[in-house]
C-alpha cells in the first residue's frame, strides 16, 4: 500500500479520481477509482476490486490457529455502486492517474470538440425544420408564389360524382 498525502481537513469532493479503499459493513474491502458520490455517501468505483476473508479464514483468525499465512479472495467487478448505508470508512489508497488542472483541460477540450460537432450537424442538415420554397420551381403556376392544389380525391368505386 503506498502513501499518499492528502490534506487531514479534505472533503470526498476533493477526491475524485484517487484510488480509494472502502471498507463495508460486512468486512468486504472495495479497491477503485473513485468517479462520484451523492449526499447518502452512495459511492461509484471504477475499475474496482473486492477483497474478502473467507469465513473458514475468519473462524480460525478468531480461535488463533493460523500461522499468518491468511488467504484473500480477489475478484475483480469494474464500475460498482456502493450503497452509502454498507459503507463504514473510505481511506485514499493511490493518487489520481491524471492531476486536476490535466482533468480539467481534458473535459474543456471535449466540450469544444462536442460543440463543433453539434455546430456542424446543424449547418448540415435540415431536417425537421421548415424552410421557404425555391421560387424557381414555382414561378409561373401561381401568383403568390404557393404551389396550385393537386386535383381533388377521385370518390371511392360506388359513388357517384356529381
Amino acid at each position: 500500500m503506498s502513501h499518499v498525502s492528502v490534506k487531514h481537513n479534505s472533503r470526498l469532493s476533493d477526491l475524485i479520481g484517487y484510488k480509494l479503499r472502502v471498507l463495508t459493513e460486512d468486512g468486504r474491502v472495495y479497491i477503485g477509482q473513485l468517479m462520484a458520490f451523492d449526499k447518502h455517501m452512495n459511492v461509484i468505483l471504477s475499475d474496482c476490486v473486492e477483497e474478502r476473508i473467507s469465513k473458514q479464514e475468519q473462524l480460525k483468525l478468531r480461535q488463533n490457529k493460523t500461522d499468518g499465512n491468511i488467504k484473500i479472495e480477489k475478484r475483480t467487478l469494474g464500475l460498482v455502486i456502493l450503497r452509502g448505508e454498507h459503507i463504514l470508512t473510505t481511506v485514499v489508497q493511490d493518487k489520481p492517474l491524471i492531476s486536476k488542472k490535466e482533468r480539467l483541460v481534458k473535459e474543456k477540450q471535449q466540450q469544444k470538440s462536442l460543440k463543433k460537432q453539434q455546430n456542424k450537424n446543424k449547418k448540415g442538415t435540415n431536417v425537421g425544420k421548415i424552410t421557404k420554397p425555391n421560387d424557381s420551381k414555382y414561378k409561373g403556376k401561381s401568383n403568390s408564389g404557393v404551389p396550385a392544389q393537386a386535383k381533388k380525391f377521385q370518390p371511392p368505386p360506388g359513388f357517384k360524382s356529381k
